[in-house]
């Protein structure tokens, strides 16, 4: 289902995977409702090829399968590195004129991200489940083999550990981005409500802030779930994880049941009730009137960016409004109009 909807949304909607490059963003721009669609995929993917080669026996060696029961947490974990980046990119850019600092607008400080140092947070949160997980659940798999069970419980134990760690930091940034955008997209659904004629803007982006709040909410909590299991499997000998029927049941319906069907419900809630291509558009001019000095018609804008269900409008960046002119500064090119 999370491939058809990525396939959905790119050929039949043509909503790219990545946003439209600007100076504000980096390499990595993916989009984050396709990002989400993009984990739900590999691990379901993974997750799927390594129960049919258990039933199927097609493991060569110990080695092989312990590699084949984490990479589906390896991959998704990779793909999901992408997604905190995707919600910084999509966060609105907002500057206001001077002249509304001492007004409720002054909450707008948020002036852009460093899109170096966010490309090299998401690199970082990608190579890391490859370079610890993998490596671990190989040498547990080689001891295994060795039937060195000392050194085998040392680096199983290791892995999961890396792997709580890895999602302890991995929930904190991707809170952090989303409280972060989810705040001045409020803000900014305040300033559209001071107009009469914004509401088709407001459902907009009331449905973008739920779409992207549902998937947040569904991998945190998935993630501290998994987290608690797994620190349990780590302190618990490996014989009773593996043999002991209790402990294999409960794993059994958390690892191949519940999770499954967690991405499967947040795939239906986003998938089925994301805006068409046409109804999608954010990158707009809002104009706020603003009461102001008796002998001038002052007018504040605010720009919003694309947050993962737009497409291909260039951002306007800052509107200056005074009484004779308006000025536009879009993508750095300033154009000057007469107010009738």
């Amino acid at each position: 289902m999370s491939g058809g909807f990525l396939f959905y949304l790119i050929k039949v909607k043509k909503q790219p995977f990545f946003l439209i490059a600007t100076k504000d963003r980096g390499w990595l721009r993916p989009k984050p409702l396709h990002t989400y669609h993009l984990i739900v995929f590999t691990y379901m993917f993974f997750e799927g090829l390594h129960l049919i080669f258990l039933v199927n026996e097609l493991y060569p060696n110990l080695i092989a399968a312990e590699v084949g029961n984490i990479m589906a947490d390896s991959i998704s974990a990779a793909s999901a590195a992408f997604y905190p980046v995707s919600i910084v990119y999509s966060t609105p850019n907002i500057q206001l004129d001077k002249q509304h600092e001492n007004s409720y607008f002054r909450n707008f400080n948020y002036v852009g991200p460093n899109a170096r140092l966010v490309d090299i947070v998401g690199i970082i949160l990608f190579f890391v489940p490859l370079f610890t997980l993998l490596p671990f659940a190989s040498l547990a798999g080689y001891y295994a083999e060795m039937n060195d069970v000392k050194m085998e419980n040392v680096f199983y134990t290791a892995h999961y550990f890396a792997w709580v760690a890895w999602e302890i930091i991995y929930i904190t940034v991707l809170t952090f981005y989303w409280y972060r955008l989810t705040f001045i997209i409020k803000d900014h659904i305040k300033v559209l409500l001071l107009e009469k004629d914004n509401s088709n803007q407001v459902k907009k982006f009331k449905r973008g802030t739920r779409n992207l709040t549902i998937p947040v909410l569904a991998i945190v909590f998935g993630l501290l779930l998994q987290a608690i299991i797994y620190v349990v499997m780590s302190l618990t000998h490996r014989s009773n994880t593996v043999y002991y029927f209790g402990w294999n049941l409960f794993y059994y319906w958390i690892g191949y049941v519940t999770f499954p069907l967690l991405g499967f419900g947040i795939e239906c809630s986003v998938g089925f009730s994301s805006p068409s291509s046409s109804q999608g558009q954010l990158n707009t001019i809002t104009t706020v009137n603003m009461e102001s000095q008796k002998d001038s018609k002052t007018l504040c804008c605010l720009p919003i960016k694309n947050f993962g269900i737009t497409t291909n409008k260039p951002t306007i960046t800052v509107i200056h409004c005074s009484s004779e002119t308006i000025t536009i500064v879009e993508n750095n090119n300033e154009q000057s109009n007469t107010l009738n």
